[in-house]
C-alpha cells in the first residue's frame, strides 16, 4: 500500500492547499522543485533500468521513487497559482490522474481497462523474498486480480546497491501455500513448493544459479 498511501496523502496536502489558497515562501517553492527534478531524474533511471532486468536493492524502491515523484508533482499543483502555462498543465496531469481514473471506471467500454490499469500502476502487490545466499534470492509476486498465481523470480545482488531480476524461473500454475529453497551446490539450487489448487500438492525442482 505504499503507493497508495504516498498518493493519498499528496492529493489531500494538494487539496487542502487549494482550499485554503496556501502561498508558499519562494524559497520552499524552489526547493521542492528541486526536490521533484532529482526525483524525475531517479524515476528515469529506475525506468531505463528495468527495461534491463535490473533495478535498485528492495523489493518496492522503484515504486517509491515514481509515487515520490508523481506525489511531489501533485504537492507542487496545489502550491501553483492557476495559469495557462506549462508548468501548470505540466503539474495539472499529475493531479487530474485519479480524476481521469474515475471518468474511465464511469464508462461502461473503458471500466475493466482503467480498472486494470488503476491496479498495476497502484497496487504494489504481495512480494515474498527467500534467502538462498548472500547473492541469491527466490522472490515470489503476486499481483491479485491480474494474476491468478503468484510468479516466481530470481533476484541477484549486483555491485552493491543494485539487483538483477531474472522473471519466471519456476513455470508452476499454483496458489502458493508454503515454499523452502536448499542450496545443492554452488551452482543450482532446490526448491520445494508446497502449493493448493484443486488439492494440496507438493512438488521439487532445482534451477541454475547464474
Amino acid at each position: 500500500m505504499i503507493t497508495v498511501t504516498i498518493l493519498s496523502l499528496s492529493f489531500l496536502t494538494a487539496v487542502s492547499c487549494k482550499i485554503k489558497k496556501v502561498k508558499a515562501p519562494a524559497d520552499a517553492m524552489r526547493l521542492l522543485w528541486y526536490a521533484h527534478l532529482v526525483l524525475l531524474f531517479f524515476s528515469v533511471l529506475c525506468l531505463l533500468m528495468m527495461l534491463g532486468g535490473y533495478g535498485f536493492k528492495g523489493v518496492h524502491t522503484e515504486r517509491v521513487f515514481f509515487s515520490l515523484y508523481a506525489g511531489s508533482g501533485v504537492i507542487l499543483y496545489g502550491l501553483t497559482p492557476q495559469n495557462a502555462s506549462g508548468k501548470w498543465v505540466y503539474l495539472l496531469c499529475f493531479f487530474g490522474f485519479p480524476f481521469v481514473l474515475l471518468f474511465g471506471v464511469l464508462l461502461p467500454p473503458l471500466r475493466i481497462f482503467t480498472i486494470m490499469a488503476g491496479v498495476a500502476l497502484l497496487f504494489d502487490g504481495n512480494v515474498h523474498r527467500y534467502t538462498i545466499d548472500d547473492d541469491y534470492t527466490l522472490e515470489t509476486r503476486d499481483m491479485g486480480i491480474l494474476s491468478r498465481y503468484p510468479t516466481y523470480n530470481l533476484v541477484v545482488d549486483k555491485y552493491g546497491l543494485f539487483e538483477k531480476t531474472t522473471p519466471d524461473v519456476v513455470s508452476k500454475n499454483y496458489s502458493l501455500q508454503a515454499l523452502q529453497t536448499a542450496q545443492k551446490s554452488g551452482d543450482s539450487v532446490k526448491i520445494s513448493i508446497l502449493a493448493f489448487d484443486q488439492h494440496r500438492m507438493r512438488f521439487d525442482t532445482t534451477i541454475a544459479l547464474q
